[in-house]
């Protein structure tokens, strides 16, 4: 079967709706299930109960376009309740009952659909046995709502933007409008929907640990793959091993591992120029202030206070908090691998290795850069294209089987 039609096939028989599905050539078993936040009071802009509980303490609004329609999408993050309550996936092999293992699987930034990950994940069930949970990160997949996707709704707002920064001329879409409008207002979103979605990760291995997913062992083990921003998300999650829920885990990183501010997603597929420049802009400032002038974030990022969260700052930018980064990556280094592909402009594979293998080339984790016979891009690594279906084959055979044997 080539890639295109593997493709074909799940994404027909994927469960967007229902509860169950089984694909018999695959011998492959989809199951959905309902997902409700219980920590997004805490951590989302519009809550009234902004806090820490952990230290008995109460945050104001941080957010000053948190009430402005035009920079919020005239819905506060809290007010958001798909993004509270919602679907994640878990694909198995249809013959067993129970995994013993098991792999959460990240997506990219501004994904809706879960569409061109399905190839990746079946075959990451199928050569390692193990099940894959497919998990949205908060405001993505179907956490995001509908307008946000509203093609007519979405081009008024892009041209707005445009008009208002002619930088946005080039990568201003209806596909990314909603996104680049809401990091540009509050750039400071991507740590607290980040939080939200570390949060509902813990719950989600609690409700594992406490035997309430019937498809996985409640001993089960964990690891992790990552792309994009899901590998910078996942790579977070390694790094802070809360409640030692990590420890033994692997990290796959797909098409990323580097801090953020080596990563350049101005695409019509993921944000705006404007949007970008501001969201380096805010986390540059406030990582020269020690986050001074935002009190929350500050508090959450304090080694003393939160040393599980506060590593999230360590990838932020490369020149900050470079020796606490590689002496942790060095410590872990044997559970971390990356692949990247040369022709990659969005996450390019010299930035992996500056930031997994060190400046000094001293981390011994291993950065796979791989290169493809046909035209690709960060977005859109494995093409659909009938005519290149011999060479996407073979580029996707070779980077599943990578993947899968370092999961394995």
């Amino acid at each position: 079967m080539h890639y295109y039609e593997l493709y074909a096939l799940l994404k027909n028989n994927f469960p967007d709706t229902a509860v169950h599905s089984v694909i018999p050539e695959l011998e492959l078993e989809i199951k959905r299930y309902i997902f409700a936040s219980e920590k997004a009071a805490l951590y989302l802009s519009g809550s009234k109960q902004l806090q820490c509980n952990n230290h008995g303490l109460n945050f104001e609004e941080d957010c000053s376009a948190c009430n402005n329609n035009e920079g919020d999408l005239e819905l506060s993050d809290f007010e958001i309740a798909c993004n509270q309550s919602f679907s994640y996936y878990i694909l198995k092999k249809s013959a067993s009952e129970r995994n013993n293992g098991f792999i959460l699987f990240f997506h990219g930034l501004n994904e809706k659909r879960w569409d061109k990950y399905l190839p990746w994940a079946y075959e990451l069930v199928r050569q390692t046995g193990k099940a894959v949970i497919l998990f949205p990160i908060a405001f993505h997949m179907d956490r995001a709502p509908e307008d946000w996707s509203d093609k007519q709704q979405m081009l008024q707002l892009a041209k707005s933007r445009t008009e208002k920064y002619p930088e946005n001329n080039t990568s201003s879409s209806f596909i990314n409008a909603a996104m680049s409008n809401r990091l540009e207002h509050f750039p400071q979103r991507l740590f607290w929907s980040g939080l939200q979605t570390y949060a509902d990760v813990m719950q989600l291995i609690g409700s594992i640990r406490e035997n309430k997913v019937p498809d996985i062992a409640p001993q089960a083990t964990v690891d992790l793959f990552g792309y994009s921003i899901g590998a910078f998300f996942a790579s977070i999650l390694k790094m802070a091993n809360p409640s030692a829920a990590f420890q033994t885990a692997k990290l796959f990183c797909f098409c990323g591992g580097m801090t953020i501010d080596r990563m350049f997603p101005v695409s019509k597929y993921i944000m705006d120029a404007s949007a970008a420049i501001a969201m380096q802009r805010i986390y540059a400032e406030l990582l020269s202030a020690n986050f001074a002038t935002d009190k929350r974030l500050a508090h959450f990022q304090d080694w003393e206070h939160h040393p599980e969260e506060a590593w999230f700052k360590t990838m932020l930018r490369y020149n900050y908090f470079v020796k606490e980064r590689e002496a942790l990556l060095g410590e872990i280094s044997h559970q971390v691998k990356a692949l990247v592909l040369k022709q990659d402009e969005v996450a390019p594979p010299v930035e992996a290795l500056n930031t997994l293998k060190g400046g000094y080339r001293d981390i011994p984790i291993e950065v796979i850069i791989d290169d493809y016979s046909y035209p690709y891009s960060h977005v859109n690594p494995f093409s659909l294209v009938h005519k290149y279906k011999q060479e996407v084959d073979t580029a996707f055979n070779r980077f599943a089987g990578i993947a899968a044997s370092f999961l394995k």
